[in-house]
């Protein structure tokens, strides 16, 4: 009799543990929902994508993620709106310009809201002023980064293109353009702050920290499709709640050391204190505690966009932004919670 007492308790004991690890697999496995996200860039800003890929966080939101480093905005417009990418850290103008065009295309968030350069001379160019009548360089013309970077910033600082007889020419990548400013064949361009070291060693003059002046912009944003909102909007608010997650650990300083790790091997960087500078950039600049898309931002990008896209210049926020989930995570106190 107590044979059969003992049989019947280990085989109640198996079927519940075989129940319970069944429930487990089949909710923290096998519901898994995969979702390519992409990036046309690699700098300190994608820190918070990366964190959250690295952390669990989109795992722990029932999302498999797969982060695919795309080359160059175009790209990433076609990707996502041919279905190989569901949401993409992106570039407000290349955004813009592709929705201006009639991609159907929305930005979700927001990643910075600043202009992320240093307005930069050669070593002859001691001020804003020594660039009049001299070549600035950027990385392309049309509406590359740095050319409409360069354009509003001179125009905030006082200075005119056309009036002070400034040439914006194509000069390259950053490697490239600050070769230009020490050979001399450009006398101006923006650089990226994580160049400061070699800015310092070439005898470079930083003329402007335009990250420090008051310019709407926005230099990044989390954009899907349209289509991909609307049929599948709980899989972006997951992943929203991953990314703002990120954002929480990333201004943690409690992860400085975690940070400076990260930063360090994904950006490549040679010494601690490059790694500590691009630190300190991330959490003072680029991540946002509330990162909404940036009204009067995209309303200045627009602006510069439809200079060189004249059918941008009906566009309004509405058309190019979709506050609502963040909106609705903000109202409901989840951010707020990320930080107690």
């Amino acid at each position: 009799m107590r044979d059969c007492e003992f049989w019947k308790k280990a085989a109640s004991s198996l079927l519940a543990v075989l129940l319970i690890g069944g429930f487990l697999c089949s909710e923290g496995w096998a519901q898994l929902i995969p979702l390519h996200v992409g990036h046309a860039s690699v700098n300190s800003r994608m820190s918070p994508l990366w964190v959250a890929a690295k952390e669990g966080f989109f795992r722990k939101q029932g999302l498999d993620v797969r982060v695919v480093n795309i080359r160059g905005g175009t790209q990433v417009t076609q990707a996502l709106l041919g279905g190989g990418l569901d949401m993409a850290y992106s570039d407000p103008p290349a955004t813009i310009a592709a929705i201006a065009a009639g991609a159907p295309l929305l930005e979700v968030m927001a990643t910075a809201t600043v202009m992320p350069y240093y307005l930069v001379g050669a070593p002859t160019v001691k001020s804003l002023a020594d660039l009049k009548g001299k070549r600035v360089g950027s990385s392309g013309l049309g509406l590359s980064a740095s050319r409409l970077a360069i354009l509003v910033a001179l125009r905030q600082l006082g200075l005119d293109p056309d009036r002070d007889k400034i040439t914006l020419v194509a000069a390259g990548t950053e490697p490239e353009r600050l070769a230009g400013l020490a050979s001399g064949a450009i006398a101006g361009t923006v650089i990226a702050p994580e160049f400061r070291s070699r800015m310092e060693q070439l005898g470079l003059n930083v003329l402007a920290d335009l990250r420090a002046i008051t310019i709407p912009w926005e230099v990044g944003n989390v954009v899907t499709a349209r289509k991909f909102l609307q049929s599948q909007r709980d899989v972006v608010e997951r992943a929203l709640r991953a990314l703002l997650e990120g954002n929480a650990y990333v201004l943690n300083p409690a992860q400085r050391p975690q940070l400076l790790e990260l930063l360090k091997s994904r950006l490549g960087l040679k010494s601690a204190q490059d790694a500590i500078g691009a630190y300190e950039d991330t959490v003072k600049f680029y991540v946002l505690k509330k990162p909404y898309p940036y009204r009067e931002g995209l309303q200045s990008i627009i602006a510069e966009v439809a200079k060189v896209v004249p059918s941008a210049a009906s566009l309004r926020y509405e058309d190019v932004a979709d506050p609502s989930i963040i909106e609705k995570l903000d109202k409901s106190g989840y951010i707020d919670s990320l930080y107690r």
